[in-house]
């Protein structure tokens, strides 16, 4: 619902924060002013060594702003991106941002059913849609494939889900956050029916409340979480412990699931497609994983 006047050419972008860092790298990783945080060690190895040193600077507004005004005005970028979810306050947060920083600013949506249109309007402001286009249809084409499936799916078929985060696994991503919609789209169920907790920060839930939901599937991030959840007493019972269908969400070099939840979660439709709906997928995911990664970040995998 914004109006925003934009350079005819636009050389330079400053992400907004890691959300938009990422979307931005995958579409024109050249246009990049500078960047929002450090990429992960884990991310490295995907990531050309000559974006590694660009300037920082830090993430522009929210709970975790840290923005670097020098390191900005030094690079002067001709606009300034925020990619993601639109909040309630979203206009009064770009227009703030804009007039705090008296450079044009552009919020683009970008949901896992608004991936492609995200790509496409980038292409469009950048003027280079050849790159774009590709990208945008790789993300419409997995995105009509699990609207498909799910739209087919009965429900005794639906394979129910529990995310375990955080050291104790009791921190979740709840059913119906942004955060959450991977599973949402495979056309799981999320066992989480609880709050939902903005900022990415999760909804803390209690042992008691996994067992009740007794889970098909359990999802982590981390390997010492995977290790608690599989040989813990605790967690013995569930269901998805005894049929050993506890699995450590790919995150390299950003996290297939939701943290951030980028377009790396478009790689986690088809990586949690093919372990929830493998007849329905049919999905050789190693392959699957070479295309992803030589389209969005540039590397032929081995």
């Amino acid at each position: 619902g914004r109006e925003v006047e934009i350079p005819v050419e636009i050389d330079s972008i400053a992400p907004s924060g890691p959300l938009a860092q990422i979307v931005l790298y995958t579409a024109c990783p050249d246009k990049l002013a500078g960047i929002a945080a450090d990429f992960p060690d884990k991310a490295k190895q995907l990531i050309d060594e000559k974006y590694w040193s660009l300037p920082k600077f830090g993430q522009f507004y929210g709970k975790n702003a840290s923005l670097n005004m020098e390191a900005l005005i030094a690079e002067a970028p001709d606009v300034i991106i925020d990619i993601g979810e639109a909040k309630d306050t979203i206009v009064e947060d770009m227009n703030n941002l804009q007039e705090q920083m008296d450079i044009p600013v552009i919020f683009i949506e970008a949901t896992l059913d608004t991936m492609d249109k995200a790509y496409v309007k980038i292409g469009e402001l950048i003027g280079d849609t050849k790159d774009t286009d590709r990208l945008a249809e790789y993300c419409r084409s997995v995105s009509e494939k699990a609207d498909s499936v799910n739209a087919a799916l009965t429900g005794p078929e639906r394979v129910s889900v529990y995310e375990a985060f955080d050291e104790s696994g009791l921190s979740t991503n709840a059913r119906g956050s942004f955060q959450g919609e991977v599973i949402d789209k495979v056309g799981g169920v999320n066992v989480a029916d609880v709050e939902i907790v903005s900022a990415g920060s999760g909804s803390g839930v209690s042992l008691e409340q996994v067992m009740n939901w007794n889970p098909d599937v359990i999802l982590v991030e981390e390997p010492g979480v995977y290790q608690m959840v599989t040989t813990d007493k605790a967690w013995s019972e569930l269901d998805a412990v005894k049929s050993g269908r506890v699995y450590i969400i790919p995150d390299i070099p950003y996290s297939c699931m939701g943290n951030p939840p980028s377009v790396n979660r478009v790689m986690g439709i088809l990586w949690l497609g093919s372990i929830l709906y493998p007849a329905q997928y049919g999905t050789d995911i190693k392959s699957e994983f070479q295309e992803f990664y030589k389209l969005f970040y540039h590397v032929e995998l081995t």
